[in-house]
């Protein structure tokens, strides 16, 4: 599968399911009950878009003896890892930063101990609520962590709103 079919399962899928969810503005006050259930509706995205493949959530994958875990394993082609940024997030901007970019870190090395087998790895952040007007401190955020320029993160950026319209959201999906 390729990066942008995971791209547009993530980007269009959960976004749609994001927007159809009645309960899922209570869950968003809290932003560690919402990465759960994000993890849970990803997981259930990724399996309805891609033919074949099974989804792993919260998966361990043991790489020369040493044990990786990952978000979401797709079939043995994709590790996946999401992360929620909501405003106690925000507020801990250095400690998001931080945590956000061990994930990558993670992700790039899962990719070149697994080398031969061709595994691939993305991130994927979901940010709210969003301010169309001020996105620029999200994609200060995501340009960071991602290390690349704003502009690519704009262009990869999803908006969203949650159903009841309360807040106004971002997805971003990066391969790393």
């Amino acid at each position: 599968m390729k990066f942008e079919e995971l791209k547009k399962a993530i980007s269009d899928d959960l976004r749609l399911s994001i927007e159809g969810s009645k309960g899922l503005a209570v869950y968003a006050k809290k932003s560690s009950k919402f990465e759960n259930w994000l993890q849970v509706e990803a997981a259930g995205v990724l399996s309805k878009s891609i033919n074949k493949k099974p989804v792993v959530p919260e998966a361990v994958l043991n790489v020369n003896g040493k044990e990786i875990d990952v978000d979401l394993l797709v079939g043995d082609e994709w590790a996946i890892e999401l992360k929620v940024i909501g405003e106690e997030e925000k507020k801990n901007y250095q400690e998001t930063v931080r945590a956000i970019k061990e994930d990558i870190e993670k992700l790039k090395e899962l990719k070149a101990i697994t080398q031969g087998k061709k595994l691939n790895t993305a991130m994927a952040c979901v940010i709210f609520p969003v301010e169309k007007e001020k996105a620029y401190i999200h994609e200060n955020i995501m340009a960071e962590v991602l290390q690349t320029n704003e502009a690519s993160v704009v262009e990869d950026r999803q908006f969203f709103y949650f159903h009841d319209n309360s807040l106004l959201g971002a997805i971003y999906v990066k391969e790393v």
